[in-house]
């Protein structure tokens, strides 16, 4: 085996080693029965509208609270603002596709709500600490 190939291997190996796995950082805390029914009905409308612009107002209209009321109660709740909350699904979901299926980049941005590639680049970086390209080359093994 000649000496780029030998790295070339070392190197695809040392990718697979840096994935993080996306249900381990980004799994989304388990519902509590007890948990408030407003957030359960927001959790609803954040993994059914997942592909669209979401903003607070909408979410508290979902939830028939105020915005200020639903950030403080999901806070409570879940540990993570709604946007936090969100980010992360968004991010869980396309490490999932683009491990798990063969759409594009692009495909898989809009899929989870993303018009802008740079963004999406950088909030996957840092969420997996490799670029979606990379990630997908490296959990393809």
């Amino acid at each position: 085996m000649s000496i780029k190939q030998e790295t070339k291997r070392a190197s695809a190996r040392s990718l697979k080693t840096q994935i993080r796995e996306p249900q381990a950082i980004y799994e989304a805390p388990i519902q509590d029965p007890r948990q408030d029914p407003r957030i359960r009905i927001v959790l609803d409308f954040l993994n059914a509208n997942l592909h669209r612009r979401i903003r607070l107002i909408e979410l508290a209209e979902v939830a028939k609270i105020s915005p200020s009321r639903l950030s403080h109660l999901f806070k409570t709740e879940m540990g993570l603002s709604p946007g936090q909350y969100l980010m992360r699904l968004r991010m869980r979901k396309a490490g999932n596709l683009l491990a798990t299926s063969r759409l594009s980049v692009k495909q898989i941005m809009a899929l989870v709500g993303y018009d802008n590639k740079s963004h999406f680049v950088r909030h996957f970086r840092r969420s997996f600490d490799l670029a979606p390209s990379e990630y997908r080359k490296a959990s393809s093994f």
